[in-house]
Order: C-alpha cells, then sequence, then structure tokens
C-alpha cells in the first residue's frame, strides 16, 4: 500500500503525538544527556546530579506544544526549547546536538590546540602548545578539564554563559549545562522586535548596548571578549529589569591581555558586506575597538536609524566612519554618545 505525501505526512504527525504522550519532557532531556554521555563519558560525566535536579524543576507542556515543537524539529534542526518551570518563570533549553565522540581527552586537547582559525565560531587567542591561561582559570573555577576542551571545541555558549552570569554580566541566569543542551533565563524578545518601539525605550536600549560592548572589551580577569556577530538576534531585552542580555556566545574571539601583545589598535573593516575580519587582527591588539564598532553600527543601521537629532546623528557616523583624521581609536565616541544619550533621556523624564 502507497501513502500520498499528504497521508505521510498525517501518519508521521500521529506517530509523533504518541510518542509525545508517552515521553514526559525531563525524560527527553534524559535521553539526550545520556547519548552526549556517550560521545564523552569524560566531558559530562560530573553533571548529572545538577542536571537532575534542572529536570525535575522543568513543568510538563502541554501535549499541544509538544507536537508543535516535534512538527517544527521536522523542519528546522535548531533545538531551542521553551519551558516553564514548576515556580512558573521562564526557561530555555538550547542544544547544539553536533558533537563528536572523543574517548581520549589528550586527543580532545591537541585537536583543539591544531585547529584553524574558525570565523564564525570560538577562537582561542593562545601562543604555543601548552595549556591555554583561559582553560587554567575555568579549571580554578570548578570547571573539568575535559569539559573545558570539548565546549570550546564544539558549543562555547553553555561555558562562556555560566561564567559570565556568575561575574555579573549582562546575560540571562543559566541554570547549569547538561551536555550539549543549556539550560537558561527566557530574557525576552530579541532586539529585532524592538525596531518600530517608542523613542524613550530605543535611546535606553542604545545606550545599555554601547556599555555592553566597553564591557565585553575590557573582559575579566585580563581577558577580552571581542563578538563577532553582534546583531539584533543575539540581544535581547528583558522587560521585566528593563536590561538588555547577550543571548548567544557562539561567535567570540577571547584573547589573553595577560600575555605579551601588540598595542591597542582601531578595527578596520574589510572589503565584503556585514561584519567582515581577520582573526589575527583581534590576537594582535589587547584593545581592539570592534565591539564598540559593531554596536554602533547596529545603533545606525537599525536601531536609532529614523531618530532625528543631528548631533546623535553625527557621533554614530564618526564612530561607524572612525577616520584616521579624526579618530584614533572609538572608544571616545562610545564616551560620547554614552554621555548624549543619558543626556537626551534625562530631557524626556523631566
Amino acid at each position: 500500500m502507497h501513502l500520498s505525501p499528504g497521508h505521510l505526512r498525517v501518519v508521521l504527525i500521529l506517530a509523533l503525538l504518541q510518542d509525545l504522550q508517552i515521553r514526559p519532557q525531563k525524560d527527553i532531556f534524559r535521553a539526550h544527556l545520556e547519548r552526549d554521555l556517550r560521545l564523552c563519558p569524560a566531558c559530562f560525566a560530573g553533571q548529572r546530579w545538577q542536571c537532575e535536579e534542572i529536570f525535575e524543576a522543568i513543568a510538563e507542556p502541554s501535549d499541544w506544544s509538544k507536537l508543535l515543537k516535534g512538527i517544527a524539529l521536522l523542519f528546522d534542526r535548531r533545538e531551542i526549547y521553551f519551558l516553564h518551570s514548576n515556580e512558573g518563570s521562564q526557561l530555555v533549553a538550547k542544544r547544539k546536538a553536533n558533537g563528536q565522540s572523543y574517548r581520549n581527552v589528550d586527543f580532545l586537547r591537541r585537536e583543539f590546540l591544531e585547529m584553524a582559525e574558525r570565523p564564525g565560531g570560538f577562537h582561542l587567542c593562545h601562543g604555543g602548545r601548552g595549556t591555554p591561561r583561559f582553560v587554567s582559570y575555568l579549571e580554578q573555577r570548578g570547571h573539568e578539564a575535559a569539559t573545558i576542551w570539548y565546549y570550546m571545541m564544539h558549543s562555547v555558549t553553555p561555558l562562556l554563559m555560566q561564567e559570565l552570569f556568575l561575574l555579573e554580566f549582562p546575560v540571562p541566569r543559566s541554570y547549569g549545562a547538561c551536555g550539549l543542551t543549556h539550560f537558561q533565563a527566557y530574557a525576552g524578545h530579541t532586539l529585532s522586535h524592538n525596531a518600530a518601539a517608542g523613542e524613550d525605550l530605543r535611546l535606553e536600549i542604545a545606550r545599555q548596548v554601547l556599555q555592553l560592548s566597553l564591557k565585553l572589551t575590557f573582559g575579566f580577569a585580563d581577558f577580552r571578549l571581542f563578538l563577532t556577530d553582534l546583531t539584533a538576534d543575539n540581544l535581547a531585552f528583558d522587560e521585566p529589569s528593563q536590561r538588555v542580555l547577550l543571548i548567544d556566545l557562539d561567535s567570540v574571539v577571547l584573547v589573553d591581555a595577560a600575555a605579551p601583545l601588540g598595542n591597542a589598535q582601531k578595527y578596520e573593516p574589510l572589503p565584503g558586506d556585514g561584519f567582515t575580519f581577520d582573526v589575527k587582527e583581534f590576537c594582535g591588539g589587547q584593545q581592539l575597538d570592534a565591539n564598540v564598532y559593531q554596536a554602533c553600527r547596529l545603533l545606525k543601521d537599525f536601531l536609532l536609524q529614523d531618530l532625528a537629532n543631528g548631533r546623535l546623528e553625527l557621533l554614530l557616523d564618526q564612530c561607524v566612519r572612525c577616520d584616521d583624521a579624526t579618530c584614533d581609536m572609538r572608544f571616545q565616541q562610545a564616551y560620547d554618545l554614552i554621555k548624549l544619550l543619558e543626556e537626551l533621556l534625562d530631557r524626556r523624564r523631566d
């Protein structure tokens, strides 16, 4: 008997619904963790007790919600789950299930250190073949070495998001990582939803985006974080706290500023559309102004593009262009913009 494509889709959906009715959501996440443990037992075995607490705290979604998610996964392999805890708070589970199997942690370490540049992914600026200081730092913070190497190789967000949350950077609350699944608080709509928001709100968001660009550049523990994908889709505005939060950290260059590096330098766009960069430039200067450039471009081209304020337009244009005759680095433009935005907001409150 041959089924038409339409009938086949109905059968698949009914089978999917039956499976979802049988399997609670927490069991689906348990199965994900068991699968990840088979990829690298040494990497994730220490997460079991914490993950059981997370799984038990998840409220069971309705069968309808699970059906919609199951159907979505048939067409979109991005595994992002919007959940609620038993206490009613919203959380998000993000899974990047494309990891490789590693039985030998030394091989994993060697493969990472010998890896070529990865534009669009995580890149750690380090010299030589010894253990990078960033790895030693994370071990001192309680992370297992195997876990660190695996996340740096495949998806650094679970690692960095937990650390930045503990350091009070503007990121969502991190509940923890379970293998290749990371659980974090829901941070609100991305900034893409705020393009038509009121001017007061957009001015406040713009101020916080600039502050974020500086905070990442100055970093923590002599590490500098340079985003290579600072876009409206990777930032969210949390309405209850009125804060801009960074929700994705996979596209990052991390620089060890404690190592001998070159002088601070100005980011110069390469030919091409969007944000173009050379990883060597990031690794060669401890205070490259690339984060500020991306923030100014986001504000100029998207968030504040229709605001009629001559002074604001001029400063944003100077920040993006940063001509050699009038601009050594973009940091002063960032401070001037923050000051102007604060003045504009104060006037509107009076």
